[in-house]
């Protein structure tokens, strides 16, 4: 994550080649949408380059971005207007 703060884009392509699968199944299974869960996926790791990502709070970065999915998911399955519209947050 410090590499991320720092722009390192190779950084933030191995967090997502890592995680992605992870947290899109997590979004599928809340939104049951596919467009949905990939809009999830795209705002949870948008949120990581803008440094808003998981926080040094000890938790591991896999379940930090497993909870930031499920919390977007949950948003957008109560507001099925947000997806519609591609907003995340």
């Amino acid at each position: 994550m410090q590499s991320i703060g720092r722009r390192d884009a190779a950084a933030l392509a191995a967090l997502y080649d890592r995680y992605a699968p992870r947290v899109h199944a997590v979004a599928l299974l809340i939104t049951r949408e596919a467009d949905a869960a990939a809009t999830v996926v795209e705002a949870v790791f948008w949120e990581c380059w803008r440094g808003g990502g998981p926080a040094a709070d000890g938790r591991s970065v896999g379940h930090s971005l497993t909870l930031a999915a499920r919390r977007m998911a949950e948003r957008m399955a109560a507001d099925p207007q947000a997806s519609r519209n591609g907003r995340a947050d």
